[in-house]
This record gives C-alpha cells, structure tokens and sequence, in this order.
C-alpha cells in the first residue's frame, strides 16, 4: 500500500479542485458591478474552499516571491485585487464546467455542499450557545470538515467511485477510504488547511470529527463543536442519544441543544435557497447512495457555461489593460492573467527596438526575473536566434523541442539555463502585422498545446496595448516638441524686444554716471540700478538659449576633461561661499564623445546649479560618469552594440528631492524646482533647455528624486551617432 508522504506528495502536486458552480455566478455578479465593496468578495469567496484555496496558493507563489506567508483570505484579496481574484473565480469556473462534464456525476456537489453548510451552521449555533470566543472560526471550520472529500476524489477519482458504489453496505465511510486510498477525508482535509497554513486546532476538528466521544471529549472546544455539530448535521431530530451527546461533550442541557437544533435547517435550507441548492430531505439522505449514476451537466453548470460564454475568460484581464497607462502596468496586468488562467509563473518579456534593430528583456517590477533580464539585449535578426526567428516568423516555437538540434543559438541556451524549465516557449506579440516582441514562457509542452488559442490571444493583446501606449506617447511628445518649438519662437521674440529698451536705458545710465561723477551717492544708486539691469538682461538671454545653437561646432572632446574644467570653476564660483561642496568621479577609459562642447557644459551646468539652489542649508553634489555597454554575455550583433554604448553623466545631490506636484511636467517650459522664482529671478526655464539639449544630442534624460535620497538626474549620450 502506498504511503502517507507518498500519498500528500500527490496531493501537494494538486493544480485544480471543483468549485461550487452557485458561488462563482455570485462573484461574477459582483464584477459585472462598476463599483463594489471588496469586503463583499470576501465574503463570498469565503463560502467556497477551492476558491480560497487557489487565492491563497497563488499569492504565496514563486511569482510574487513574498518572504512572509499570506494565510488570511482577506489580506489575500485585498493584496491581489479585485481583479486578479475575480480572474480566479472565472477560472474556477471553467474548470467546473469541463471537470463536471469529464466526472460523469459520480460525486455530487449538490450533497457534498449541503452537508458542508449543514456543518457550518451547527458549529455555529454550538459556538454560540457555549459563548466560544472565535465564532466565526467555528463556522469556517464547521464548513470544511467534508473539504478531505473534495480532495479524495479529485486526486483519486476511479478509487472514490468504488467507495461511492460500497457506501450502500457499510456506514463508516473513513474506513472504506482508508482501504481503498490509504487516507480518509478527515486526513486529507486536515493536511491541506496545515498546508494552507490555518490555525491548527482547525485542522485538528476536521482530523477528529469522525472519532468516538469517548476521545474526542478530552480535546480542546473547537474538535467538540466540529464533532457535535458533524452528528447533527446527520440527524433529522434531537433524539435522546444526541441529548446525551451533547451533555457528555458539552455539557449542554436539553434547553440549549433545542435552541441549537430549532430552526437550523430553516437556516441551512435559507442558504441552500439563496444558492439555489436543491433541497435534502430525509429521503434523499437514506437514498444518497443512489447518486453514483452518470448525470448529464445541472441546470447551474449549463447557467457558468452560459455566462463564462458571454463574458469571456479573459474580461478581467482585457479591463486590466485598457486601464494600463504605462509599460509597467500592462506587462503586470498580462503577467498576472498568465499566472492565474494557466499557472505559469516563469515569464519574461523580449520587446523590439526597431531602430536599433534588437530585442531588449524586461518584466514588470514585482517579477522575480526583473533584475536577470533587464540587462539583456540582443540581434532581431532571425539567423541569430530561435527568439529572433519567433518575432520575425510571427509563430509560436517550443526551443526545448529542438534543443538536441543545431538551430539554438547561444542566447537560447542560456534563456534555457536561465528559466530553469522543462519546458519553454516562445510566444510572439503581434498588434495587427506589427511585431513588438516575444513573451519567454516556462511551460510544458502539453499545456502549450493545450492553450496555444488563449496564449496567442493574450500576447497580442499585450502587444495592442503596448502599442496603442508607444502611439500615445510618439503623440505627447510631438506635442511637447511643438510647444517648446512655440515656446522658443514666442522666447526668442520677447527677447528680442527687451533687449532693445535695456540697451537704451544702460546707454542712459553711462551718460547719467559721466555727467554726475562728483556725487558718490548718486554714482552708487546707479550701480545699484545697473546691477539690476544686468540681471534682468540674464535672464532674457536665456530665452535666447532657450534652442541650442545649430552653429555649434561639433568636435571630439573628452568628457572627463571638460566636467573637471566645469566642477572647478562652478566650485570657486556659485559654491564659492556656501557650505555646499561638489564631487566629480571620472568614469575609467571613456572613449571621446563628439558633440559641441557649449552644449555639454550648458547641461551640466544647469543642472548644478538646480542642485545648489536646492541645497540652501548646504549639503553634496555628485558628478559622476561611465561608459553603459551592452552585455556581451548575450548580445550577438556588433551592430547593436554600437548603438548600444552609452556614456552617462550623473548630477545628484543630497536635498529634499523635488515636489510630487511638479514631478509629472518637469522637463516644461515655465516649470520651476525652485519654491519660488521671484527671489531667484529664474524663469522656469533650466531644465526644459536641458532636455532639449540633450534630445538634439541623440540622448535621453531622466530624473529620480525623494525627501530621503535627494534628486538625482542621469544623461545618456551615443557614442556613436550621425
């Protein structure tokens, strides 16, 4: 006979339990709500193990990798969301429906629930009745006392159906469970709420609910009220033995178990009617042998599948990506929807780059994988790998099938080493005839067959939505360059104007000071004035620069060089006098960067002088840079790896960092980091020059800022580049 371990080893590789088809429609119910209290999830889901169970496993998974065991299903919904628990339920569903038409009805969900409520609010009223402190653990436990059934016959179908077919010739079912399976129901339960990691003396009422009074009676409250409420459930009046039974346990008089009794099977039949549950009576229990016979789908099956038609599978997650509003949020949302329609929690992403012709890895930022494939570049070209050839092919490939062959290239081998599977795929993200990228799966080849349709509809979802946001922000940006375009025609204007009246009224300041030289008074008034002129005419001049000069001369400099010509005189200049000091780290054997000095200074200049500003009370500013390489490690492209190397300047400090409220708008014209504009006499103007710099170089610029780290901003200049 198999062994216990061997037999929960089986059990732990359990992927799908048969759901109460009634509960799932409610929870559909509640998503077709717009707006819903997640309380109410809760509760339903509560009402239904498989449910909670597949929550819990799934949000204590390898895919969120959580140091720390969720074992509430409250915390549960509410740190998956609404979303990915409604995703479940519709899965859920799905398997009822196909996993009913496979069982032929031997075992009935219809009884197996009845049984499981009738439990449920005896061990309630017991509770009650003894004023136990956790009634609701004892309801939560009164319904899984049967939960050992579920997994019985799920895992061991042929062996439960000959228990099914004996039940009629002896009573004790445990017993005949334990010769045909080597575990009963009340093991099996027990094992999977200690494996869900539930109080214990919960699975502890469900391990003993089956045991004689004369053991059971020694036992903690919560085993006693599961056992009494087990032999209520199963009688149809409190006769004079269940008197003696529950004084014995309990210690309950005659009046209490009246009170316990009286009006429970209106309670139970209440919520067997709101469930539409059939109704149990006593017949149906001394027949219940006679359900073993084959039952086409119940009229509640044919209702999920009616439903599951009509609102798809994959609603929740269709919702989830129109609701994206950036990369992150949709390569989340497709990630999630992967992970609970198909339980795959290995998964990365290969996006295109078109220009540079690569493919770049990337993940949302709670995958695992994020940190190994954030670094990964590599050709799009198909000769260069079965990855390359999925994207410029457009079709699915399974590199584990051909991993004998010669067709591998060195990258897939190591995406092979790196995903640890059996099994991989490559699933091409296709919006309209447009590649985006490659989704890398670990995934068995049977289930790839199994789901190609749904994996395929997935990606190129994925790949709309990503394209959709590419399109949305090519708009924003060419709005952006059309106002800073107007920007600067409208500065350059202005500028123009008030240069004219400042260069008469200095001219007038001249004369005035040569006809007045014997009053020293007057002659320090007009300085003062003359002073305030000339910062006036400052500021005008930065509209002027407002463009960076196309008459430039670009020239090869090195950088090093120039930000320590920079940082030297910035340091005996505007950091002169405060108690704020600057530090530049050189990056080793930068190669020369061709681009016009003026510009490059212009940035870095700017950018220290934000942080100075920043730093009122003193503090540091780091100038840093380095060379950013392709790693070697997979790319496969020369090419690529000239447009891929990059050297980056970082100007950081240590101040407050930057308000939220300006975060989102801080490369726009007229938007200042600054408190306020009037004491500094700065335009808002700074940073927005910046960018546009840095953009007519063919670079990229970003910024990152928090009270506790300060403001860091971070430039990367091509090498190479026409």
């Amino acid at each position: 006979m198999t062994n216990n371990a061997q037999l929960f080893a089986r059990l732990q590789d359990s992927r799908s339990l048969p759901s109460l088809p009634q509960v799932l429609l409610q929870v559909i119910a509640l998503e077709e709500q717009e707006d819903f209290d997640i309380k109410e999830l809760v509760k339903v889901i509560a009402q239904d193990p498989a449910i909670s169970a597949k929550a819990l496993r799934l949000v204590n998974s390898a895919y969120f990798n959580l140091e720390g065991k969720f074992t509430s299903i409250e915390r549960a919904v509410l740190y998956l969301g609404a979303d990915a628990v409604k995703n479940i339920a519709v899965t859920a569903s799905v398997h009822h429906v196909f996993n009913g038409i496979k069982q032929n009805g031997s075992f009935s969900m219809d009884r197996f629930w009845w049984d499981s409520f009738s439990c449920a609010i005896y061990s309630k009223r017991i509770a009650q009745q003894i004023k136990y402190t956790n009634v609701e653990e004892a309801y939560i436990s009164g319904l899984l006392l049967n939960l050992g059934k579920l997994v019985l016959y799920t895992n061991f179908p042929r062996e439960y159906k000959d228990i099914l077919s004996q039940l009629a010739n002896q009573t004790d079912c445990c017993d005949l469970e334990r010769q045909q399976i080597g575990l009963t129901h009340c093991e099996a339960g027990a094992w999977l709420i200690k494996h869900w990691k539930l109080n214990s003396f919960m699975a502890d009422a469900v391990l003993y609910h089956h045991e004689p009074v004369a053991r059971v009676k020694n036992g903690f409250p919560l085993v006693k009220i599961a056992s009494l409420a087990h032999t209520l459930s199963k009688s149809t009046s409190p006769d004079s033995s269940l008197l003696a039974f529950g004084q014995e346990l309990l210690g309950l008089t005659s009046e209490q178990m009246q009170s316990i009794t009286s009006g429970a099977q209106e309670e139970i039949e209440k919520i067997a009617a709101s469930l539409d549950l059939p109704i149990q009576t006593s017949t149906d229990k001394e027949d219940v042998q006679e359900e073993t016979k084959t039952e086409a789908l119940d009229k509640h099956s044919l209702r999920l599948v009616s439903k599951v038609q009509e609102s798809s599978l994959l609603t929740s997650f269709l919702e989830s990506l129109l609701r994206s509003k950036d990369q992150e949020s949709i390569l989340k949302a497709t990630e999630q929807a992967l992970n609970i329609l198909l339980e795959i929690d290995t998964i990365v992403f290969f996006l295109q780059d078109s220009p540079a012709q690569t493919l770049f890895g990337c993940t949302s930022s709670q995958n695992r994988y994020q940190e190994l494939v954030q670094d990964l570049v590599l050709s799009d070209t198909a000769d260069s790998s079965l990855l390359a050839r999925a994207i410029s092919e457009q079709k699915i490939i399974n590199p584990h099938a051909r991993s004998a062959t010669s067709e591998l290239g060195l990258a897939d081998l190591q995406l092979l080493d790196l995903m640890g599977q059996k099994g991989m795929a490559y699933i091409p993200m296709v919006a309209g005839e447009i590649s985006i990228g490659v989704i890398v799966l670990g995934i068995k080849e049977a289930k790839l067959l199994d789901n190609t349709r749904i994996l395929r509809l997935i990606a190129n979802q994925t790949a709309m939505s990503i394209h959709l946001l590419d399109i949305k922000e090519k708009q924003a940006k060419k709005i952006h360059d059309e106002r800073l375009a107007a920007t600067a025609l409208a500065a350059a204007k202005i500028a123009h104007e008030i240069n004219n009246p400042l260069a008469i009224i200095k001219n007038y300041f001249k004369i005035f000071e040569l006809k007045f030289t014997q009053s020293a008074t007057l002659k320090e008034d007009l300085k003062i004035l003359d002073d305030e002129i000339n910062r006036i005419s400052t500021i005008v001049q930065q509209l002027y620069h407002f463009t960076p000069s196309d008459k430039q001369e670009w020239k090869e400099i090195d950088l090093n060089d120039l930000l320590t010509d920079v940082t030297k005189i910035l340091a005996r200049s505007i950091l002169y006098t405060s108690k704020t000091q600057i530090h530049f780290s050189p990056g080793t054997n930068l190669p020369l960067i061709k681009a016009p000095a003026d510009d490059i200074k212009q940035i870095v200049i700017n950018l220290i002088k934000n942080s100075a500003e920043a730093l009122q009370e003193g503090g540091n500013i780091y100038v840093e840079t380095h060379q950013k390489e392709t790693p070697h490690s997979i790319l496969t492209d020369n090419r690529a790896a000239r447009f891929q190397d990059r050297i980056v300047i970082t100007v950081r400090d240590d101040g407050p960092g930057i308000a939220e409220e300006i975060a989102d708008s801080l490369f726009d014209p007229f938007v200042s980091t600054k408190t306020s504009t009037t004491a500094t006499g700065n335009a808002g103007l700074g940073l927005s020059i910046v960018q546009n710099i840095v953009t007519q170089l063919h670079g990229t610029i970003s910024c990152e800022s928090s009270r506790e780290n300060g403001t860091s901003f971070t430039i990367e200049l091509p090498i190479h580049f026409s």
